[in-house]
């Protein structure tokens, strides 16, 4: 018998095969051993494959993140070098180190290059080089590993508002708009960006967007309300409006729509949204007696109606509808959303999803945004599409 399973007597080129046949089995197994296992890991959800770290290197990692985040930087870098030590395959330890190195007036470069050796695809990476070229007033070098951070990945927040800052250090505002831009329309729901474009536009002089950002931030995040009331003339008359409305102070509320430039009819539509149906009515019917066409005071008279259980007004909401061949104004968002509610209530998820459509985000305005949130949730599960914007 031949090969590596012989058992017999061997003369010295059997051995020598044998040896040969030794040495292949050895390496093979030295290469089994010696290769980086992999683990599977859950990120956000998704299953990602990945080095084998050992529970001794994240536990230094975990000490330093947390030193880091309590501002002890020095202790900081002393656990991420131990980590280091522990698993030299990573960037992002080298990307930690060398984040901590700028801060305290270190050779910050050099271990960025060796986190560069390691994964030159590492978003934190070029992120955490652009931060240090700033603070080392390189600001050119800055914008571009910015740029290298936000291609590799463009979902990411904090790269997108570097790269902002970095342009308009630079002197490029328009491009640090543009960027913002384009930020929020990927990310329509981002607090920060609507906050950082209205700062920026602020900046620039451009009340009417800084306004605009600011109403869709505090859509989004009613706590920021406040700030950019005492910052922004044009932002705080809509929550005069409502606030007016709440109060049941109708007169009060025409005023500051007037100076909020919204039209009386839309002011019913805010009033039955509110739930506050008595000023509703009297609006809706102020309106159309005046204009019987207007959809969105029709709709308010009809959501005031249908809200205290009036039957006979809603019915005499709907009976003063234009006849054959003359055209209704057509309702705003907000008019639009609140008749899908009605349907929904009255009739079922169907007939709503008939009438609107896609739900609308609305725009920078709360009391828009919270009403399509309120409908999302009640036909949810019905299969009802979310479209960015509305009309």
């Amino acid at each position: 018998m031949t090969g590596c399973s012989s058992r017999g007597p061997r003369s010295r080129s059997s051995w020598g095969s044998g040896l040969h046949c030794a040495i292949g089995v050895a390496g093979a197994l030295v290469a089994v051993g010696c290769a980086a296992p992999t683990v599977t890991r859950s990120i956000g959800g998704e299953l990602i494959e990945g080095r084998f770290i050992s529970p001794y290197a994240y536990t230094l990692y975990a000490i330093g993140a947390n030193a880091e985040a309590r501002g002890e930087f020095s202790e900081a870098l002393e656990a991420f070098s131990r980590a280091e030590r522990a698993d030299a395959g990573s960037a992002e330890i080298w990307t930690r180190i060398g984040a901590l190195r700028c801060r305290l007036g270190g050779d910050a470069e050099a271990a960025f290059e060796k986190a560069m050796g390691r994964d030159a695809r590492y978003e934190p990476l070029w992120r955490e080089r652009a931060r240090c070229a700033r603070e080392g007033g390189r600001f050119a070098q800055a914008l571009g590993f910015a740029e290298q951070a936000v291609a590799l990945d463009p979902d990411q927040e904090e790269a997108w508002l570097l790269l902002v800052e970095l342009l308009e250090k630079q002197g490029r505002g328009d491009e640090a708009r543009r960027a913002l831009r384009g930020w929020t329309v990927r990310h329509p729901r981002s607090v920060t960006g609507w906050v950082a474009l209205s700062e920026l536009a602020r900046r620039q002089g451009d009340e009417v967007e800084a306004t605009l950002a600011a109403r869709r931030a505090a859509a989004l995040s009613p706590r920021h309300a406040g700030g950019f009331a005492q910052e922004l003339p044009g932002f705080a008359p809509l929550l005069q409006v409502d606030a007016a409305l709440e109060r049941g102070d109708l007169e009060e509320a025409r005023r500051c729509a007037r100076k909020a430039r919204l039209s009386p009819a839309e002011l019913s539509v805010r009033a039955a949204a509110l739930g506050r149906t008595a000023e509703a009515h009297a609006q809706a019917e102020l309106v159309l007696g005046a204009d019987p066409a207007s959809g969105s005071a029709r709709i308010a008279l009809a959501v005031a109606s249908d809200l205290v259980g009036d039957e006979a007004g809603l019915r005499e909401a709907w009976r003063g509808m234009p006849g054959a061949g003359e055209v209704l104004t057509p309702p705003s968002t907000l008019a639009r959303l609140l008749f899908a509610e009605l349907l929904a209530r009255r009739v079922d998820g169907e007939a709503a999803k008939a009438w609107l459509g896609p739900v609308p985000e609305g725009s920078g305005d709360a009391l828009t945004v919270g009403v399509a949130e309120r409908v999302r949730r009640r036909l949810a599960g019905q299969g009802i599409r979310s479209a960015a914007g509305g009309s």
